[in-house]
């Protein structure tokens, strides 16, 4: 299925067979994941985040593929509290909203009662890594965390496709303004070079024609950024309500007024009023 917001484009599903033919995975491709006659997976295991491009990756899912049966995941161990509530509401209304969907309740996980040897395994992968300079120890610790989690429950539920939402970077122009933007909101405070590199975006997401699928795990949006996702929102007409539960400021109790608001410190905060605010003009 084509979807088409903005200027951006992403084949949903439909193009993963493609996929699978010219992946050097392709026999684990084909081996650990049920599909269909049509090529469309059986089973998909969403990992929420509690953010907005997870939320409608699941969204888009039950809306079109009725027929999938759908796993909401999220890992207490590994996501704050707030962003774990978060993922359980928009699991809720999106269940709720399509209530002739395949959806099953949302499983939140832990880390530590599914794989207790992650930690020693995923800094012996930081090490390995380091020499790269692509995700900074506490990163590289967060995702080996969210990949065990997954990987332990999707064999409960037997070979199913992982969705997961992360979207590319915005354009090198939009992030490098994004440290401006930053300190004119806050401009008694001096930012220390940490503070402005992480307003400029995650290295693993820049775009760079990744195919979308590798094996068992399904990235739809890892070619296009923010505002397809923004997009997506705006043309369901879920900026009302399924957009003020998504969660993706990063800012602690202090920055955000008890988690009530959001920091404008942390990257994914201007990211996400880049991307919404230029949808809303539109």
């Amino acid at each position: 299925m084509i979807l088409k917001y903005g200027n951006q484009i992403v084949d949903f599903y439909t193009k993963i067979q493609s996929l699978i033919n010219i992946s050097p995975y392709k026999e684990k491709a084909l081996t650990d994941v049920d599909y269909d006659n049509n090529g469309i997976p059986k089973r998909v295991v969403v990992s929420l985040s509690g953010g907005c491009d997870s939320a409608s990756a699941f969204f888009l899912t039950a809306k079109y593929f009725p027929n999938i049966e759908i796993y909401p995941l999220t890992c207490k161990d590994v996501n704050a509290p707030r962003d774990v509530d978060a993922a359980i509401e928009i699991s809720k209304f999106i269940k709720k909203h399509f209530p002739f969907s395949k959806i099953n309740d949302i499983e939140v996980a832990s880390y530590n009662d599914l794989d207790p040897k992650t930690y020693p395994r995923a800094r012996k992968m930081i090490k390995e890594l380091k020499e790269y300079n692509t995700l900074n120890e506490v990163q590289m610790s967060k995702c080996n965390q969210i990949d065990d989690n997954n990987n332990a429950f999707m064999k409960i539920v037997g070979k199913p496709l992982r969705l997961d939402g992360m979207t590319a970077n915005p354009p090198v122009d939009v992030r490098m303004g994004f440290a401006d933007r930053m300190k004119k909101h806050h401009p008694t405070k001096d930012f220390g070079p940490f503070e402005v590199d992480r307003v400029q975006g995650e290295i693993r997401r820049d775009v760079h024609d990744k195919p979308e699928l590798k094996y068992n795990v399904y990235q739809p949006f890892l070619n296009v950024n923010k505002r397809f996702v923004a997009g997506v929102f705006k043309e369901n007409n879920l900026m009302d309500d399924l957009y003020p539960i998504t969660r993706s400021c990063v800012g602690g109790k202090y920055q955000t007024n008890n988690f009530t608001e959001w920091c404008w410190q942390c990257f994914w905060c201007y990211e996400k009023d880049w991307a919404f605010n230029e949808v809303s003009d539109s």
